[in-house]
């Protein structure tokens, strides 16, 4: 019997779709910024709303509104990027107590996660603009830490973030002391995907110095590193930032010498800046032994970005019969991915395998299979260690020389012995 529709003639049947699947790592320069704009047009940028952005727009100003939500725009702009902004106006507060006004616009930035509010109308980004964000920023909102408990707009920063698999939190530490801002830090010790900014920045967006929250920078930064290199598997720390005058308080760094605030700092899962403008800091605030192995940003955000960038391309298989043939294609399209990685030096080494254990008949009757993929990023230089000692045969080298010099003058009145 056919295998297909009987039929008296010659039928084509066209599949232009490519064989092995082509993995690209997604654009990593889209920065999310959720907090309260109480001037903004509520036509343009709506109550708990996602918005697109962009820091080519010229009406910005109009739109949201003089404020801390408008610095913070000139903030990423003056880091010298262009980017997509994803923006959420969260509800401001009309409380006259400042600490009580904070504590809740804090808790809108947080949002809810049934209602789809604050930091969770982000989950709404690929549905409505096909964008996804790369990191998660809320200036002037990831600070307090009131009763000595977490912040609760990181909290649902940091949820939101794993949904996205390869986006970041960027958030500002308490500025009152640098053991504030550990303590702040140690909130977050098992996150893999909180970066946590001491101090704030001294800027000048047009009216004279002013101090703002340093996080717009960082995540500019990290942006702008991406640009550069076209991927987001290089380490954007020891490089300046272009739209500071200067860290708002003295950050003290000497090299070599463990005890400067800088790599206290650092070493607590706090990100500096040193010497002005240079930023500081390899490491996340994932501190606890559980998984500081994977602390490095660079590591984390190379692993994150090649989790994510295999899902969707990926895709193209699903409903596909198992066959000999399908595996091969998806086994090739991972090892040319991965491969391409090593090339570009974001990976050392590779291994696509695939495990008789791991696959039993009963799986496969399923409709299932599973691929290990293992790999290996490679790591940032985070230290040098260099050692020094006396070298006392060096001298005899020297004796030699010198004896070697004398003979060639050929004077009879010098003369070499033993």
């Amino acid at each position: 019997m056919s295998g297909t529709t009987n039929f008296v003639g010659v039928r084509v049947f066209s599949d232009l779709k490519a064989t092995v699947a082509r993995i690209d790592t997604r654009d990593s320069s889209v920065i999310s910024i959720v907090m309260p704009a109480p001037l903004a047009d509520a036509d343009d940028v709506p109550l708990n709303t996602l918005v697109r952005l962009s820091t080519e727009d010229a009406e910005l100003a109009t739109k949201l509104g003089a404020g801390l939500a408008l610095d913070t725009i000139g903030q990423i702009i003056s880091e010298g990027i262009s980017a997509d902004i994803l923006f959420v106006r969260s509800q401001h507060s009309t409380k006259t107590d400042a600490a009580e006004k904070l504590a809740e616009e804090v808790s809108s930035v947080a949002g809810s996660p049934t209602a789809h509010t604050g930091v969770y109308a982000l989950l709404d980004a690929k549905s409505k603009f096909g964008l996804e964000p790369s990191c998660i920023i809320s200036p002037g909102y990831t600070a307090l830490r009131a009763s000595g408990a977490a912040n609760a707009a990181i909290t649902a920063m940091k949820v939101v973030a794993d949904k996205f698999i390869d986006c970041v939190v960027i958030a500002d530490a308490p500025v009152t002391s640098r053991e504030a801002a550990r303590d702040a830090a140690l909130d977050h010790k098992t996150a893999l995907n909180t970066i946590m900014c001491y101090p704030n920045v001294v800027v000048d967006l047009g009216s004279g110095p002013v101090t703002r929250p340093m996080s717009p920078h960082v995540a500019a930064a990290m942006v702008r590193r991406d640009k550069e290199v076209g991927n987001p598997f290089k380490a954007f720390w020891n490089r300046p930032l272009k739209g500071i005058l200067g860290p708002s308080v003295p950050v003290g760094y000497t090299d070599g010498d463990t005890s400067s605030d800088a790599n206290w700092l650092n070493q607590n899962g706090l990100l500096t800046v040193i010497e002005g403008n240079l930023i500081w800091g390899p490491f996340t605030t994932a501190t606890d032994p559980t998984v500081s192995a994977w602390r490095s940003i660079k590591r984390i955000r190379t692993r994150r970005a090649i989790e994510k960038a295999m899902l969707r391309p990926l895709r193209q298989y699903a409903s596909e019969d198992i066959t000999p043939h399908t595996v091969s294609l998806i086994f090739r399209a991972l090892d040319q991915y991965l491969s391409d990685l090593v090339t570009l030096g974001a990976l050392i080494d590779f291994e696509v395998i695939w495990s008789k254990s791991m696959n039993p008949a009963t799986l496969l009757e399923a409709g299932a299979m599973r691929v290990k993929t293992r790999f290996a990023e490679t790591p940032d230089l985070a230290t040098t260690e260099i050692y020094t000692e006396p070298q006392p045969e060096a001298f005899d080298v020297l004796e030699r020389a010198i004896a070697a010099a004398l003979t060639q003058i050929g004077l009879n009145t010098v003369r070499v012995t033993a």
